[in-house]
């Protein structure tokens, strides 16, 4: 029989469908992204391929005033789990 799996978040996360940038090198560089679901200290990102990103960057997502520090958790199948800052 399967185990259920364990839930590591400390917080729920909320759905959402919004774009979203990752900026990095010295606000040089921007990929764009999709914020598939968001809470105060985590997010998952959604990426149309598989790019090269740093262990930490800026987030900044559309219609929102809203500029973050994200670090990268996990990685795999153009997906991205973040810690927020």
């Amino acid at each position: 029989m399967n185990e259920p799996l364990t839930e590591r978040r400390r917080e729920t996360r909320l759905r959402s469908l919004l774009g979203g940038h990752v900026v990095m090198n010295n606000r040089c560089s921007t990929v764009d992204c999709l914020v598939r679901n968001l809470a105060e200290h985590g997010a998952r990102l959604k990426f149309g391929g598989t790019p090269w990103l740093p262990e930490e960057f800026e987030l900044r997502i559309d219609g929102r005033n809203d500029k973050r520090k994200a670090r990268k958790v996990w990685m795999r199948d153009g997906e991205m789990g973040v810690e927020l800052a």
